[in-house]
């Protein structure tokens, strides 16, 4: 309790109560520094009951980083750098500031008199606001608890008749009186936790709910005070007796019947008949934030005036804020999450303030294990004692972190970096260890130098001792270190990219798609194989990218064989220095599976061109049985030629394959290849729902004409018994244009297909001479 003790001296030394007056508005709110009055009461001092969530208006006037939009003029005036509350009516912030400024004065002045009924009254400020600001000059004579009604249902369980009729000085004085001689920190701690026993008994669910794609629907939910959910066509889902009718009417109205509609028909079944009143929402925004917190007030109804969305229940938001959370959200659209008490607990204490995150620095002696080459995901051990039986270095750094602690991941002599980021997953007192699991490997790690030459870091605990594994963070510093770290390693964003643009670039059909997507997930290793033209480059990458979600281009590793490509290249071999030596390096194959490793969440993509121009046996050595897929991952490993290391192929990399059946030069695939991967053929797609789309959009007799003539000799191909349809023209040679050109059809008739044709017929001018003849007609279009 000692340490929220000292918060609270630290405050008042900060910003004593006669020195309010002195205080200028750059003081006050500055979005550049975190030593304004705002910061400290929001965010310093979280310790002492948190006051997060909700927009800054609550200070009365911020300093904006985005400028408010002008729907939002009812509520706050804005010049070109700050905003305050319109009911002040006043024209400047200085003005504006100062109504701001003699609130605080006069809830401190009563705070310090013990005028409780004064500072109820005050109404510049919401509430919550207000009564921090009141227990920072109480002298410790208030709860450190602001939101009513965790204070109504505090006061309830101690026996207050008609607690909600209470005010807030009346639900304060109760409960300071339950103190009794306890210390005023402890005693606050086991209200907290009253509070989450009082849920569980209540026996209600708690809900990881996501309000549309990346949480775009929240605000909407917000203002309206409710929550919605999709799959409007549906109808009202009163009108279903069980899970299977869902499930059944959505196989229908998607037309797909062999789709299990597994995770949506649970999602509407659970939203409509199994989520109760008083149930808790969780909101997420993405994998790793949440963005707020509400209880259910509402049965469940279909409401028909949105326009999408219809699935309503009405919510009483009780948080708001974005909060990261050191576990990925499930990314269903509903998640019940009840029995995950743990993970439950850490959420709620967002909200609570309560035994918030620390911030720890973690060594890793490289010579012991590796902090960069550990997996992402992967769990490292550590005991609170060494081999000696000793006690750690700052052993109680061990024995305070707590399960949710975030990490920074530091390797020493001779690497001298950050290499990585973790948490601490959890802490097991009866065998004396604590647990960490990385989250994030490095690709740009940074320097210890670079560090040192931060002088708002001189004073972390890791520069003041010699030795140690564990030392501990402030939360500046941890944030500090953050920002050095997403200098060079940001958090990209990439352009979505889903089935419907796969369908709409490639040509495929749906259920080809679903049929190839199946076929890569299931085998691992596929081969597109297919005649000139037909797209298979094209559609590998396209098909990588629509199963990753986003076009992420640093999880797809392309490459093309040739005769001359060894092991050395793909896997491990020696390569020449500069000084004459040689260096053993990893080839390419070989560093992909390690990246894919470090990443085990995410799915990668080895794409192969002319795969069978390739000596396959020689360049995959003994890695072909491990890229089998019933021989993946770590319980499969086996020693490199190379090197003396057991190495896997991990099960989130795929490899695709590309294959031109019409090269007459290659022999055919070897067996031991061939049961390894799955043949996908790959066809001409002129009369794919998508290419006449295509056709319509140029608007030209004569590129109609041409494709039904290049149509007519693939006939002609096909009917070739030494040639068959692995070599008919593909469609590919047609795509691409914006705009039809008469000078660009010529040019690929004359200098791709002619060519191809004499190739193909090269035994056979009258074949050749006829097919030649018809593409000749196209000089009589226009």
């Amino acid at each position: 309790m000692t340490d929220r003790r000292n918060l609270y001296k630290d405050f008042q030394k900060h910003f004593p109560k006669e020195h309010l007056k002195e205080m200028t508005l750059a003081q006050y709110t500055n979005l550049e520094r975190k030593d304004s009055f705002c910061y400290w009461v929001e965010h310093k001092t979280r310790k002492l009951g948190s006051i997060l969530g909700g927009s800054s208006h609550k200070f009365g006037i911020y300093e904006y980083q985005t400028k408010p939009k002008d729907d939002q003029s009812s509520v706050v005036n804005i010049d070109d750098k700050y905003a305050w509350y319109s009911k002040y009516a006043k024209k400047t912030a200085e003005e504006a500031f100062a109504v701001v400024k003699n609130a605080i004065i006069n809830i401190a002045e009563y705070a310090g008199e013990g005028n409780w009924e004064a500072i109820e009254k005050v109404n510049d400020f919401g509430d919550v606001y207000k009564w921090k600001i009141a227990f920072l000059y109480s002298n410790e004579s208030l709860i450190p608890i602001y939101r009513k009604e965790m204070l109504v249902e505090l006061a309830t369980h101690f026996g207050m008749s008609n607690a909600s009729k209470a005010d807030v000085p009346e639900l304060q004085m109760f409960l300071f009186k339950q103190k009794g001689d306890k210390d005023l920190y402890e005693f606050t701690s086991e209200l907290l936790e009253l509070l989450k026993m009082d849920e569980k008994i209540k026996g209600h669910h708690v809900w990881m709910y996501a309000p549309g794609e990346n949480a775009y629907k929240w605000e909407d939910c917000l203002s309206q005070k409710v929550m919605r959910i999709g799959w409007e066509e549906m109808g009202n889902l009163d009108d279903y007796k069980t899970k299977e009718d869902i499930t059944t009417k959505l196989k229908k109205i998607y037309d797909k019947p062999n789709d299990s509609f597994k995770n949506i028909s649970l999602a509407l079944w659970e939203f409509s008949h199994v989520m109760q009143v008083g149930d808790i929402i969780i909101v997420k925004k993405g994998k790793s934030k949440i963005v707020g917190r509400g209880i259910v007030e509402s049965d469940y109804y279909f409401d028909d005036t949105y326009s999408d969305y219809n699935h309503v229940r009405n919510v009483n938001w009780t948080n708001v804020g974005e909060w990261d959370v050191f576990e990925k959200n499930a990314l269903k659209t509903l998640t019940d999450i009840t029995k995950f008490t743990d993970s439950v607990s850490q959420i709620e204490k967002l909200f609570t303030g309560e035994s918030l995150k620390q911030y720890w620095w973690l060594v890793a002696n490289p010579k012991v294990w590796s902090f960069s080459e550990t997996p992402v995901g992967a769990v490292q051990d550590y005991s609170f004692y060494n081999d000696d039986g000793h006690k750690r270095h700052i052993f109680d750094n061990f024995i305070n972190a707590k399960a949710g602690d975030l990490v920074i991941g530091y390797e020493t002599s001779p690497t001298k970096q950050i290499v990585a980021t973790a948490y601490v997953d959890k802490v097991d007192y009866n065998e004396n260890s604590i647990y960490f699991r990385k989250t994030e490997s490095l690709q740009k790690p940074v320097d210890l130098s670079i560090l040192k030459n931060t002088p708002t870091l001189n004073n972390m605990e890791f520069f003041k001792y010699s030795v140690g594994s564990l030392f501990k963070l402030t939360e500046d510093e941890y944030h500090i270190l953050m920002s050095l770290i997403r200098e060079n390693n940001p958090v990209l964003s990439y352009e979505k990219y889903t089935v419907e643009n796969f369908l709409n670039d490639v040509y495929f059909d749906s259920d080809e798609y679903d049929k190839l997507k199946k076929l890569l997930e299931t085998k691992k290793n596929i081969i597109l194989q297919g005649a000139p033209g037909v797209g298979k480059t094209f559609c590998a990458k396209r098909l990588a990218y629509s199963m990753i979600g986003e076009k992420d281009k640093n999880r797809i590793e392309f490459i093309q064989f040739h005769q001359n490509y060894s092991y050395e290249d793909f896997v491990m071999g020696y390569k020449p220095k500069e000084d004459g030596t040689f260096k053993l390096k990893g080839g390419v194959f070989y560093n992909f599976c390690k990246k894919a490793q470090s990443d085990p969440d995410k799915s990668y993509f080895f794409i192969i061109d002319e795969i069978n121009r390739g000596n396959l046996s020689k360049i995959f050595g003994e890695l072909l049985m491990l890229i089998e897929n019933n021989y993946r991952g770590e319980r499969h490993k086996i020693r490199l030629a190379y090197k003396d290391e057991e190495f896997s192929v991990p099960e989130n990399l795929y490899i695709i394959g590309m294959m031109n059946t019409a090269d007459r030069s290659l022999a055919m695939i070897d067996y031991a290849l061939r049961r390894r991967f799955s043949f996908y053929e790959m066809k001409p797609s002129f009369d794919s729902k998508g290419f006449k789309e295509y056709q319509e959009k140029l608007g030209s007799e004569k590129f109609n004409k041409a494709i039904d003539i290049i149509k007519e000799i693939n006939k002609e191909i096909e009917k070739d018994e030494s040639l068959k349809d692995g070599y008919c023209i593909g469609h590919s040679y047609f795509c691409n244009q914006e705009n039809f050109s008469k000078e660009w059809l010529s040019n690929v008739i004359e200098y791709d297909i002619k060519p191809m044709l004499r190739e193909y017929w090269f035994d056979d001018d009258h074949k050749y001479n006829d097919a030649c003849n018809k593409l000749a007609s196209l000089n009589g279009y226009e």
